[in-house]
């Protein structure tokens, strides 16, 4: 009877021992597969450019993405940067212009520095008057 008692006991834990090594097991391969996924974005700045398709790391930011790839000047830093020159064209302060961040098509209502690219994004830069 005590052994029947000890099997019965012992299983649901065994049991639930597994169950639990295996969801963490899978939780920790979806950190690390999300952590190094490769995504496509699009990248123009008005400066004539066609959109220019490129990858990058999930978890990137438009900012980031643009300064890998251009020559940005920035004042501030992380979520507070905003670009003041890219490739050398400068924001004319004097014409009121500034470099105006959008995505999709839409301007955006975060920074640059912000903003997480997602898979498929537009981004693009255009000097704009205020």
């Amino acid at each position: 009877m005590f052994s029947k008692l000890k099997k019965s006991i012992l299983l649901p834990i065994i049991i639930l021992f597994l169950a639990a090594a295996v969801f963490y097991g899978y939780q920790t391969y979806i950190a690390n597969k999300s952590a190094t996924k490769i995504i496509p974005v699009l990248l123009k700045v008005d400066t004539g450019n066609q959109f220019t398709e490129l990858k990058t790391q999930l978890g990137t930011t438009a900012l980031d993405l643009t300064q890998q790839r251009m020559a940005v000047s920035v004042k501030g830093e992380g979520s507070n940067a905003y670009v003041v020159g890219i490739n050398g064209r400068d924001a004319d302060s004097s014409k009121k212009e500034y470099w105006a961040f959008y995505v999709n098509g839409k301007l955006s209502d975060v920074g640059a520095g912000s903003y997480q690219l997602k898979s498929g994004d537009k981004i693009e830069w255009k000097i704009e008057k205020y």
